[in-house]
């Protein structure tokens, strides 16, 4: 898998965007330069329409080569407007691409969706005179769209095909990384749940090496358990048959030493399994791997070739969230990740502050819609103000547009929002979708309680009842909390402890691989969640 951005990209679906972009680059860069071939290779071409072409090119003080480069340029970014069409519709995720229904349904609506988007810029470029993006020198107002709708279904319809041959080919080629998991107690069975969740990972895993009784039958001292981190480890029907009965490859019985004397006859070594099962990589998912970690013979299949890693950071890179159920805190303390750089917090303010002034200025009027609305469709304040837990554990006061009637807690105290809840108003439940509630957050980040992307604020009560039960509950306020973040976007609204769980992973996986690009990928997948009124 490539890394992108702090994201983990299969390579197959890098391969894909490379390729697809490429081929509907070439796809819009031909068509919208096709009026300009005569006059490029003969400047002198007189036939009735190159003389039209020339005649808009002289008004224009443009030479043809000129006019074929802002074309092209222009080409590049009506492409770039189809790709985040496409990748918003989840056309770049494989479970629904893999689905012939899913795959034609989505195509036909982002191409319904970036075909009228690019129409449109086009239209206001010609219409405020730009001349440099998405114009296309030579053709009238008219002919820009016609060629424009004409090029782009022939772009799409290219790309609809080569999805059939990509899928085919994926269905024939065996691509997937051969995995061997190293355990079959909780965190393996965790581990392998996650990668058959995830095919689009790139992974199949071939086996779990199962692992003795630890003499104690305890979890490690270094390894936190609560009764909701333990749900994360139950095993699966489909992870239970992974587990390879009869081999006896891990045991605490024996050293190192004489582990290759002490096997039965005809018992097959971990070398000797690698290699019959064609493993490309080892996951190390032991629950307790003092006494049964195979060293000598890790290291014999590392020279080999053979990836050796840990579960953790699979895991990560699998689900793009932290294995907080199984994780040891070495993980956190010697693991890259989880810097507090001066640097990195003061570019990361810079822009907090730049961006929620320009969304202010931009959105001040549906800022003043929405509160008008508010006022008119229930009774009570128009804003909802309540303290929260900020960066270090220091309170602060968040404000929203009020989504819920004015006494939604009168009689029950602090309790969690449901997603049907029925003290959300009929426009509060608009506003959550839209993610327009959540407006006047933009003031936090200005007074600097705030952060544009972070873990979700969450109030005392809460936090203290979940840090209670969830291991690292309190390292998600090492950070500000934020408008929004990659919780948020990669995980639906929950209202329970397990749901806590999940998002404290999404966190935590967010502070270790902090970036400012990771936070501008953030706030692109917050648009694709208003879009999809996913809201959470």
């Amino acid at each position: 898998m490539l890394r992108v951005l702090q994201h983990y990209f299969p390579v197959r679906t890098f391969l894909l965007v490379t390729v697809e972009a490429l081929l509907l680059y070439a796809v819009m860069t031909a068509g919208m330069t096709q009026h300009l071939w005569d006059l490029l290779t003969d400047p002198a071409s007189s036939g009735p329409r190159d003389r039209a072409v020339a005649q808009a090119l002289t008004r224009e003080s443009l030479l043809p080569k000129d006019a074929a480069y802002r074309a092209a340029f222009s080409a590049g970014l009506v492409t770039l407007t189809y790709l985040l069409s496409i990748g918003i519709n989840r056309l770049y995720e494989f479970q629904i691409s893999a689905s012939r229904y899913e795959r034609a349904s989505r195509f036909v609506e982002s191409a319904g969706i970036g075909i009228a988007l690019s129409t449109a810029l086009v239209i206001v470029s010609h219409l405020l005179g730009a001349d440099v993006v998405y114009t296309f020198p030579g053709l009238a107002l008219s002919q820009k769209i016609q060629v424009l709708i004409a090029t782009s279904a022939a772009g799409f319809g290219l790309l609809y095909l080569e999805r059939f041959a990509y899928h085919a080919f994926v269905r024939r080629a065996d691509l997937d990384v051969r995995m061997l998991i190293l355990g079959s107690k909780g965190p393996a069975h965790a581990l392998a749940n996650q990668v058959l969740a995830h095919p689009e990972a790139g992974f199949r895993v071939v086996g779990l090496v199962p692992e003795p009784e630890s003499p104690s039958r305890r979890r490690r001292a270094d390894q936190l358990e609560s009764p909701i981190t333990a749900s994360e480890d139950r095993a699966s029907e489909a992870s239970r048959s992974l587990v390879f009965h009869g081999v006896d490859i891990l045991s605490h019985e024996q050293s190192l030493s004489d582990a290759a004397s002490a096997r039965a006859p005809g018992e097959e070594t971990l070398p000797e399994l690698l290699k019959k099962l064609r493993i490309e990589m080892i996951v190390v998912a032991l629950e307790d791997r003092r006494l049964t970690l195979p060293i000598e013979d890790l290291l014999r299949a590392r020279l080999a070739g053979v990836e050796v890693r840990e579960r953790e950071e699979v895991y990560e890179q699998v689900t793009g969230r932290i294995a907080v159920a199984a994780m040891r805190p070495s993980y956190l303390i010697f693991n890259e990740g989880f810097r507090r750089h001066p640097f990195a917090a003061l570019l990361k303010r810079i822009n907090d502050v730049v961006v929620a002034a320009v969304m202010l200025l931009l959105l001040w009027w549906v800022m003043a819609i929405v509160a008008i609305v508010v006022r008119l469709t229930s009774p009570g304040p128009i804003l909802f103000t309540q303290e929260r837990v900020g960066q270090d554990g220091r309170p602060f006061v968040l404000m929203k547009f009020r989504s819920m009637r004015a006494d939604a807690e009168k009689l029950s105290g602090p309790v969690w929002a449901s997603e049907d809840d029925p003290r959300i108003t009929r426009f509060g439940g608009f506003m959550r979708k839209t993610r327009l509630d959540e407006l006047p957050q933009l003031f936090n980040v200005l007074s600097g309680s705030m952060s544009l992307v972070g873990p979700r604020p969450e109030r005392q009560h809460f936090v203290d009842q979940l840090a209670a039960r969830i291991p690292y509950f309190r390292l998600r306020h090492i950070v500000k909390p934020g408008v929004t973040g990659w919780a948020q976007t990669n995980y639906p609204y929950g209202n329970t402890e397990e749901d806590a769980l999940h998002k404290l992973q999404y966190d935590l996986f967010y502070i270790k691989n902090y970036s400012v690009l990771f936070d501008l990928s953030i706030l692109i997948s917050t648009i694709k969640t208003v879009v999809l009124r996913r809201g959470t």
